[in-house]
């Protein structure tokens, strides 16, 4: 009997692999034994006593009221479909068809889906771009007044924060902006669910005031891929109409292994995490402080604060740039996978990214150090290249919504130019789409994304060199 993806991930198990990637529980280090053993046993369906997540009266409704006041929210609803499905119930509950939303262009793609779900007219907010590091940062809070001023009729703003590097724009400025002019603040914080239990680490956009906010707590914290929380925080969001959307988004039949996760990831927050985390961020810090005597390596962090739209950063997100040892994020993330048997979380053109979470120790992050040692000692110094220039910004030709219902045709991307995108093409990781449906395909757009593919990265939206447009 054949079981290809069984096979695969009990490889990766036994090679031992040192993850420096989510899940944040780390192959399971901080949790309770006894809860491993019984997974298989706990894996059951709404019997009497057990409640149900699509109207819950008992043991969930309690569990998300415990959750609600650990992290600070008014009420806190559990999400077994991912952020990506927060995301999208969080977008229907306060836009109807035609309604603008306020988007930060560098979202990920389930804001974009949101958009095309919601039948909604997005309206662009360009992030402020570090084109030395290669990476779509903050928001100018100025240019955010000036847009809601010009486009009095946004219905609502979905901004990330932090992005996924954890480099933060100023959440309360945001919060501030957006209130004064009415609109409901929407904050897509998957990568900061670990923000509300450190104040060495930036604010939570909950303690900041936003209305609603989605955090995977997979990512960050201890609970299992694939589980999130979506935070009410306002009495702007009609309760009732989310909770219809929640139940549209997520599974009927929610796995009580995954409800049960995010319970036990608050608990352990709440008894030995805040510790934890603390210890963590120090031996974060450490760290950065290491890599930055290592010649050709160096960590971001302090430099990028007063940036680019930046007031703060997660320590414990290290984006690592090997820029100046003359080689790219794949090749240097390859490099530590088959030589230092380290995995890290991603890589892009200049750098790779590392996570560091209550589930790593010091024995763990030495070794991360050892890896770049080597992988520092191992490279030739050569000038890099020039700086990949970011594109403009697409012209928006039809609205998501129209685009992806018009009638496709692929043809070769390199002969694209012109044409009306009728899909998402998203370098992935970290999931940001360059182009998204509706959007006329320009000439530096097709030479940035060929650029991407002959550096490794890979794009999704492109198969077989093909992409879909729309047939006019």
């Amino acid at each position: 009997m054949s079981t290809p993806l069984y096979d695969a991930l009990m490889e990766y198990v036994k090679k031992e692999t040192v993850p420096f990637h989510m899940p944040g529980h780390k192959q399971g280090r901080v949790l309770p034994k006894e809860y491993i053993e019984n997974l298989a046993k706990i894996d059951l369906t709404e019997v009497p006593g057990l409640d149900n997540l699509h109207n819950p009266d008992g043991p969930i409704l309690e569990a998300e009221k415990l959750a609600a006041k650990t992290f600070g929210s008014k009420q806190a609803f559990f999400l077994v479909n991912g952020s990506t499905a927060g995301i999208y119930a969080a977008m229907y509950a306060v836009l109807n068809p035609t309604d603008k939303v306020l988007v930060m262009r560098n979202s990920h793609k389930s804001v974009y889906n949101g958009v095309v779900l919601t039948q909604s007219i997005p309206v662009y907010l360009l992030p402020e771009i570090d084109y030395e590091n290669g990476i779509a940062m903050g928001i100018d809070v100025e240019r955010l007044e000036e847009v809601l001023q010009k486009e009095r009729d946004v219905k609502a703003v979905v901004v990330t924060y932090p992005n996924y590097y954890g480099f933060c724009s100023d959440i309360e400025k945001i919060v501030d902006i957006v209130h004064k002019y009415g609109k409901i603040l929407i904050v897509d914080e998957a990568h900061g669910a670990h923000f509300p239990f450190s104040n060495n680490l930036p604010k939570s956009s909950i303690k900041a005031g936003a209305d609603i906010v989605v955090q995977s707590l997979h990512k960050t914290l201890t609970s299992f891929t694939q589980t999130s929380i979506l935070h009410l925080n306002s009495d702007r969001v009609d309760v009732d109409r989310l909770k219809y959307s929640l139940s549209l988004f997520q599974s009927t039949s929610p796995s009580y292994i995954l409800m049960s996760s995010i319970d036990m990831a608050r608990e352990y927050m709440e008894k030995e995490g805040k510790k934890r985390l603390e210890e963590v961020i120090q031996l974060a810090l450490y760290v950065r402080r290491e890599i930055d005597k290592m010649e050709g390596i160096r960590c971001l962090g302090e430099d990028i604060v007063g940036r680019y739209g930046i007031v703060d950063f997660d320590v414990t997100k290290l984006t690592i740039s090997v820029k100046n040892l003359g080689i790219e994020g794949p090749e240097a993330e390859d490099f530590l996978r088959r030589e230092c048997n380290i995995q890290v979380e991603m890589s892009d053109v200049y750098n790779i990214l590392a996570m560091v979470t209550v589930g790593d120790d010091e024995k763990r992050v030495k070794m991360l150090l050892e890896g770049l040692k080597k992988l520092s000692k191992n490279r030739k110094r050569v000038k890099f290249g020039d700086r990949i220039l970011f594109p403009s910004l697409p012209e928006m030709e039809l609205t998501p919504s129209e685009a992806v219902r018009k009638k496709k045709v692929r043809v070769p991307f390199e002969k694209a130019e012109g044409a009306i995108s009728a899909d998402f093409v998203t370098p992935y990781p970290p999931g940001v789409p360059l182009i998204c449906p509706g959007e006329r395909i320009e000439k530096d757009m097709v030479k940035y994304i060929e650029v991407l593919y002959n550096k490794g990265i890979k794009v999704l939206g492109i198969q077989d060199n093909l992409l879909s447009v729309c047939e006019i």
